[in-house]
């Protein structure tokens, strides 16, 4: 007997078959027929849910940012290590995942013309999403003496900020050093929070 999957179940399957495909093939050679064909489910399952590419690609880049908002999340809120070692967790998690470029076809795509006022909304979620996060982090640093911050709040928006910016700009320009540049943050961030982040692995390897 044929499982019936309950609505939100399937078109769940559905976006992450997408985000699958897009990764795998990027936007421009994925079709319906390779989103539906790992489910084993006809096209018109598929139309149940979403009306075109385009729609299903917005559901599958909305996905992605959650993932990764969870992912950032879980790094700055981990209060079982101070705010310093947090902070630089979340700044070396961004930028390794840059560096990987493991998705060059699919954000070649979102930073396109095609989609940049959606890329854009999908940003600005994102930051309005770790900002209550960063700036509750540089509070507890300025209460346990870690950092000197006057402005906690205008500190985070001035990071996001600033790493929002970088990100734009690595798109369109993949030949920079973004080691060079992460440590030029690093020190930068140091001079605004008064204080010297703590040492990791991936600085010894620089």
């Amino acid at each position: 007997m044929r499982q019936v999957k309950k609505p939100e179940v399937r078109r769940a399957e559905i976006v992450d078959a997408a985000v699958r495909s897009f990764v795998e093939r990027g936007y421009d050679q994925t079709t319906v027929e390779s989103i539906t064909g790992g489910l084993g489910v006809a096209k018109g399952c598929f139309y149940h849910y979403f009306s075109s590419k385009e729609q299903v690609f917005a559901a599958a880049v909305d996905a992605i940012a959650q993932r990764l908002c969870a992912t950032y999340l879980a790094l700055l809120q981990d209060d079982s290590r101070p705010p310093g070692a947090r902070l630089l967790s979340y700044i070396d998690h961004s930028y390794a995942l840059t560096e990987r470029n493991e998705a060059p076809d699919l954000l070649a795509a979102l930073h396109g013309d095609r989609f940049r006022d959606m890329h854009h909304r999908i940003v600005d979620r994102v930051a309005d999403e770790l900002r209550p996060a960063l700036c509750t982090l540089l509070t507890a640093g300025v209460t346990q003496g870690e950092f000197r911050v006057p402005d906690p709040e205008f500190t985070a928006i001035a990071l996001l900020g600033a790493l929002r910016e970088l990100h734009e700009v690595y798109a369109e320009r993949p030949d920079l050093d973004l080691r060079a540049h992460r440590a030029t943050l690093v020190d930068l961030l140091e001079r605004m929070l008064g204080t010297a982040l703590p040492h990791t692995d991936r600085q010894a390897e620089e």
